[in-house]
Formats: C-alpha cells, sequence, structure tokens
C-alpha cells in the first residue's frame, strides 16, 4: 500500500497557509484512525488549493485502501503531474497499478521510485514480491532489511533464497538471526536443518529439526527431515519410526513414503522387505506420479530383484523428470551394467563421483581423457574397496602399453602384491606423499576410456603375482596334508560404521556355521582365509569341520596370495577375497547375494572377468541354505 504523506507547506497562497495546514492535520488524523471522513476534509482541502500534491497523493490511498485501483491511479497520477519527485507518491502508483492486474507498470512506478530514493525499504519490498526472471529477488530483500529493522518472517525469505542458491553460510547467518528475533519460528529451525544437511553436518541438522519438533509436534516435514538425518547417523530404527510418524501426521505427503521405501530397501533382508518396500514407493507415486525420489528407489528395489528393464525404465523416469540427477544416473549405469551393455553403462558410471559418496579427487590433478602420452606419467589410483582395486588394477598394463608410466596409488595392504604387476613403474600408498604426475585416472573409468565392452573385457590371468618374499615364507608354512585344501571366507567387512555399507554386508555374509553341510564331504581340508570380528566364529565351528588357521601370520595381501597359491579351492562370499583369487588365476567359488553385484551380470554361473571363478547365487533374497547345499554338491563332485 502507499503511504501517508507527510504534509508540506508553502504550496499556496500564504492567507491560506494556517488554515490548509490545520485542515490537513485533522484529516491525516482521521485516516489513521480510519475514519472515512477524512476524504471529505482532503476535498475540502483540494477545493481551497487544487494543486496540493500531497492532498491529490492522500486521496489516491485513499481511494486504494477501498479497493478502488483505478480512481486511485487518477488521483495519484494528478499529485505526479504537480510534483514528479516524490517516489512515494511513485510507489503508491506502483500499488495500484498491481491491484489492477498490470505487474509490469507496477515494477515500472517501483523502479522509478527508488531511482527518486535508492533507501526507500517499501519500494524494495514491493519489487521483491513480483521481480522479473532477470531480478534478484534475495538482493532486494536484503537491501530491505538493511534500510530498516527486519521481521523474523523477513529474513526467513532471504535465507530461503540464499539456501536455494547454494550460499549455506550465508543462509545459516540469516536463519539463526530470523531465530533470535522470534525464538519460536519453527521453519526457521526446519531450514537450519535443510542448510545443516547439505553440509553433511547430520547431527547439527538432527539438533535443529528436533528443536523444531519441540516447538510443534506435529509438524510432519520435520519428522520426515529428522528420519533422513538419524539414517545418516546410521540410526535405521529411527529413520523408520520418524517416517512413519511423518506419514501419520500427513498421509497425504509422498515424501515420506519415499524415504520409507528406501530406508526398508536398504534393511531388506529377503523377498517380503523388498515387496513392501516396493509397496511404499508406488504409494508415493500414486500420490505424486513424477515424484524423483520415489521413482529412483523403485528403480533400486527392482534393480536389487533383478528386473533390469523395469529399472532403467524407472531411472529414466527419474532423469526425465530431473535430468542432472546422479544418484539416478549412476543407479542407470548399474542396471545397464548388470544387463552386459557395458559401453553405455560405463558412460553413465561416470556420475559415481557426484553422489557425495566418493572422496573428490584433488582437483588440481589433470584427468586422462584417452589422449596419447607419449612417455608422460600416469597415475591411476583406488578409489572404492580393495576387490575394487583387484579387479580393475588389471588394466594397468594396458595403459603402459599406450605409452605411458604407469604408478599406481592403492590401499596400503595391497601395495607390495601389485608392485611386481608387469609395465607399472611405481607404486605408492593412497596413504603417502607422491610426486605430482601429468595425469591422473580413477582405475573405474578405465574401461570406459578404454572402450571394454562385453566381448572385449580384458580376461587374460593371472595378472598378480605374489611376491618371492611372501612365496618363500608360506612354503614354509605348514598346511594340512591329504585330500583337497579349500579355503574359506564367509564374511565382509561389517564396517559397522556405516550403515549402508554394513546392511549391504549383511546381505552378502553368513555364519560359519551356515556352511556346516560342507563338513559332510569327505576328503577335504579347510583352511581358514577370514579375517576380522567374523574369525572369532572359528572358536566353535560346525561340527565336524575342523579348520586350519594360518591367518595370525597374514600381514597384507601379499601373504593372503601366498597362501592361496597353496591352496586347490577357495570358498568366499562376494569380497576382496574373490578377486584376490581371480585375478591369481586360482579356482574360486563365488557365493552370491540375490541381489548380486553388477559385475557378475545375471543367470550365468561364470564370469569373462575371471575364467576360474564359478557363481553360486541366492535363488530367493536371504536364501543361502539353497546356495550352500549346491555348493556342498559340487565339492563331493569335485573330491570324488
Amino acid at each position: 500500500m502507499g503511504q501517508l504523506a507527510k504534509p508540506e507547506v508553502g504550496k499556496g497562497p500564504a492567507a491560506t497557509l494556517p488554515d490548509v495546514r490545520s485542515m490537513l492535520a485533522s484529516a491525516v488524523a482521521r485516516h489513521k484512525a480510519g475514519d472515512a471522513a477524512a476524504g471529505t476534509l482532503y476535498r475540502a482541502i483540494l477545493s481551497a488549493e487544487p494543486s496540493h500534491s500531497d492532498v491529490l497523493h492522500l486521496l489516491g490511498v485513499t481511494a486504494l485502501q477501498t479497493g478502488a485501483a483505478e480512481v486511485a491511479s487518477r488521483w495519484l497520477r494528478r499529485a505526479l503531474v504537480v510534483d514528479r519527485a516524490q517516489a512515494y507518491y511513485r510507489n503508491s502508483l506502483g500499488e495500484a497499478f498491481r491491484a489492477l492486474g498490470r505487474p509490469d507498470k507496477a515494477r515500472e512506478q517501483y523502479r522509478l521510485a527508488l531511482t527518486l530514493n535508492p533507501a526507500y525499504p517499501e519500494a524494495l519490498a514491493n519489487l521483491h514480491r513480483q521481480p522479473l526472471p532477470g531480478d534478484d529477488a534475495s538482493v532486494l530483500l536484503e537491501r530491505f532489511c538493511r534500510l530498516r529493522p527486519a521481521k523474523a518472517s523477513e529474513l526467513l525469505a532471504v535465507a530461503d533464497h540464499r539456501l536455494l542458491s547454494g550460499r549455506l553460510a550465508d543462509a545459516r547467518t540469516a536463519y539463526r538471526a530470523a531465530v533470535a528475533l522470534e525464538p519460536a519460528t519453527v521453519q526457521a529451525y526446519v531450514n537450519l536443518g535443510a542448510t545443516a544437511s547439505r553440509e553433511k553436518n547430520h547431527a547439527q541438522a538432527a539438533a535443529a529439526y528436533r528443536r523444531a519438533l519441540r516447538l510443534s509436534p506435529d509438524h510432519p516435514g520435520a519428522w520426515n527431515n529428522l528420519a533422513s538425518a538419524v539414517w545418516e547417523l546410521n540410526d535405521g530404527q529411527g529413520a523408520v519410526r520418524f517416517c512413519r510418524r511423518s506419514v501419520a501426521l500427513k498421509p497425504d505427503h509422498p515424501d515420506p513414503y519415499a524415504n520409507l521405501g528406501y530406508v526398508q530397501r536398504s534393511q531388506a533382508r529377503n523377498g517380503d522387505d523388498f515387496a513392501e518396500a516396493a509397496t511404499l514407493c508406488r504409494q508415493a507415486l500414486r500420490i505424486n506420479p513424477s515424484h524423483v525420489s520415489a521413482l529412483n528407489n523403485l528403480g533400486i528395489v527392482n534393480l536389487d530383484l533383478g528386473q533390469l528393464d523395469e529399472a532403467e525404465r524407472l531411472f529414466n523416469r527419474t532423469l526425465a523428470a530431473e535430468p542432472k540427477h546422479p544418484d539416478a544416473r549412476f543407479n542407470l549405469s548399474l542396471a545397464l551394467l548388470k544387463a552386459g551393455r557395458l559401453k553405455e553403462g560405463w558412460d553413465h558410471y561416470e556420475a559415481r563421483w557426484e553422489t557425495g559418496q566418493l572422496p573428490t579427487v584433488n582437483g588440481q590433478l589433470r584427468a586422462w581423457q584417452g589422449e596419447p602420452l607419449n612417455g608422460a606419467t600416469i597415475l591411476l589410483h583406488a578409489e572404492q574397496g580393495h576387490g575394487d582395486t583387484l579387479h580393475f588394477v588389471r588394466y594397468a598394463p594396458l595403459v603402459a602399453a599406450r605409452g605411458g608410466r604407469v604408478v599406481l596409488a592403492v590401499q596400503p595392504s595391497l601395495k607390495r602384491l601389485v608392485a611386481g604387476m608387469p609395465g607399472v613403474a611405481a607404486v605408492h600408498a593412497l596413504t603417502d606423499p607422491f610426486p605430482k604426475p601429468e595425469f591422473h585416472c580413477p582405475l573405474m573409468s578405465l574401461p570406459r576410456l578404454l572402450g571394454t565392452e562385453l566381448g572385449t573385457i580384458p580376461g587374460g590371468i593371472p595378472y598378480l603375482y605374489p611376491p618371492a618374499e611372501a612365496i618363500g615364507k608360506w612354503l614354509g608354512q605348514p598346511l594340512p596334508g591329504a585330500g583337497l585344501r579349500v579355503g574359506l571366507v564367509w564374511s565382509g567387512d561389517p564396517r559397522l560404521g556405516l550403515l549402508r555399507a554394513n546392511l549391504t554386508d549383511r546381505r552378502r555374509s553368513m555364519s560359519l556355521h551356515d556352511l556346516a553341510p560342507l563338513a559332510e564331504v569327505p576328503d577335504l581340508r579347510f583352511v581358514n582365509l577370514q579375517m576380522g570380528g567374523p574369525a572369532t566364529q572359528l572358536a566353535e565351528p560346525p561340527a565336524g569341520m575342523d579348520i586350519h588357521d594360518p591367518m595370525g601370520a597374514i600381514t597384507d595381501f601379499a601373504d593372503t596370495a601366498a597362501l592361496v597359491m597353496r591352496l586347490d579351492l577357495v570358498i568366499t562370499v562376494d569380497t576382496s577375497v574373490a578377486h584376490l583369487v581371480g585375478a591369481l588365476g586360482k579356482p574360486v567359488w563365488v557365493m552370491s547375494r540375490y541381489d548380486g553385484c553388477w559385475r557378475w551380470l545375471q543367470d550365468r554361473d561364470d564370469t569373462p572377468w575371471y575364467p576360474t571363478m564359478r557363481l553360486f547365487r541366492q535363488t530367493a533374497p536371504g536364501d543361502w541354505t539353497t546356495v550352500i547345499r549346491r555348493v556342498a554338491d559340487a565339492l563331493r563332485q569335485l573330491a570324488a
């Protein structure tokens, strides 16, 4: 709205000034009190002094306040004919145009008002309410807040714009200022939590959401956001509980269904769990068919269940709704790779760097894009787990063959093993300092750069060899005598501090007692290859299973490799030992979970990555019993 003018004197004949001044003061007082008689007094003044611009303006404001915008605009134009230099006349005319549904004209008047008075907060506020696409609404509002004491709601608007534009530190400052002014501003605490979540400070985010919920216990958005925060803090049960609370408070909101579907899928142990996760995601999509998280999460469930065509369709729908969605693009890569469509899959697999799940690479290093190396030093570096490094280090000699001086940076426990690879000039631990190379490339980007397709997988084995000193050490170690020597690994690394990794490990791992049927096969000599906490199960092995345990003398993967060379077969769950044995060219049987890794493809018990590997897949989620029975039957045939 327009503001009441401060009447000026000196606009009419001197003899009438005392009367006009008195009448105007009385009219303004009545106007402020809401007395309709103010308009009559304004007109009386105008009959005495027809060119009194303040009275013309005030008549326009009066008309605007009664909803007569067209009448208001006529009075305000007359005021501007008399005095074009008054910023508040322009602002009031802008308000009249806004009321008449003419936003372009309104913006023009607000800008003219600011030209006349750049420190005019009301004109700034009005311009902020309906900016053009090129206007920076946040800058306008921040100027407004600097010109007069801001309200919490105004600071909240500034903070929201900063958050949406990625200015997280500035957003946090503005949200805190809002709650300092009004400590019960619930949405400020909710958005403080969102800011902290974007900064990966999930503990701070959870604290902010809980503060919001103390003020407003029935805020469904805060419960949903709290579920996301505690999930990141490794509290899966809390995430489920808080999602369900959000659903109960607002059953028609898709977000908590989508989030609950993701959490249930991540914690799934059997087919019923996966089915429930899918149902929750579909409920979100019934409410909002284009809900990005629900589409992506339902795609993950289908990927887990091996329904690759449907998974691909859902990931593509996600990308149609949000083309830059990194998780959907990465998940699409897994579906394509699992389907054997490697060329397409590798391209999308690069999205892994955008998901926030991997540490960023030093931006000062020059990324190799496949160009000729001509003797330049290229650093090939590990990026994920030990098994991934063992799997993809096979590409190092191929890069050397292209003219590069290859330097490897790997996990410390792999350093001694890969040092002897052909074409590798030097090996560093990831934790060591090393000279800056001319190029760098993550190991798992090499298949894309070298054009690997299903028929061109570099499957030549062995490509790893134990060092001589490790072989010498293990030649002198006693092992069980007659019969097939079979190495056993029944569990991966639980990674208890990382909930996502721990939940995946629960599905790929089993207990030593699950392997009891293997003890019934005659003429076997079992050798433990299990490390970490699960190895404590050796204290109570299954009945009839005598397991030799040499792992106390193992110092790194070079030692494990030398030990494996003395075995006839290794039976393992899908962990780094599977890749080690495959890379050494020794027979290895892998017991794979139902939602198995993309690299094992689908519906086959062999793999082009490791010619000596045999796969024993779950035929139903969580069913190890059938897998172990098949392994035992195969062992009987082998030992016969």
